[in-house]
């Protein structure tokens, strides 16, 4: 009977230290989730700000827009639409395509394809790797960037809603 007891205090105590790892694991969970999904670690958007862009892509004046789309990623396509009808002036996409399929690539840049005044962005495409990408250090796709005229990041976010807008 000693040995039943003995075997239920102790099977007790694991349950509640059980119990309290659930708790902590929860909370850590908790606390992860109160930052937008995709902009956790190295790839948060208050992470690039203040990072210089590569040479080439600086423009003239404030307000250039730099995107990031990645031709396996879903919620690219929809990023890239709304990317290629944004009103700035100086857009620039990067495609990195390693990995994708033709038709992937293909629908990504039709995405990106534009038939209205102010036309199309300037496109990058990146077939076998990101350097660019990780140059600058993004680490998940879609990434928007909004420039100053030095090539500097002013904002960086994973959709053109939490963008600023800029002036020209």
């Amino acid at each position: 009977m000693e040995f039943i007891v003995a075997a239920i205090v102790v099977l007790a105590i694991l349950v509640v230290l059980n119990l309290l790892l659930t708790f902590a694991i929860v909370r850590r969970m908790r606390n992860a989730g109160e930052q937008p999904a995709g902009e956790s670690g190295t790839s948060g958007r208050d992470v690039l700000v203040g990072r210089r862009f590569p040479e080439f892509a600086t423009g003239t004046g404030s307000g250039r827009l730099i995107g990031f789309f990645s031709a396996t990623c879903e919620p690219c396509i929809e990023q890239a639409t709304q990317f290629a009808r944004h009103p700035a002036a100086n857009r620039t996409a990067f495609v990195i395509t390693k990995g994708a399929g033709a038709g992937q690539t293909e629908a990504l840049i039709t995405a990106l394809e534009v038939s209205e005044p102010g036309g199309s962005p300037a496109l990058v495409l990146d077939p076998e790797s990101s350097a660019t990408a990780d140059a600058v250090g993004v680490r998940a796709f879609p990434q928007l960037l909004l420039l100053d005229a030095e090539g500097v990041v002013m904002a960086s976010r994973h959709s053109l809603g939490g963008l600023p807008v800029a002036a020209e």
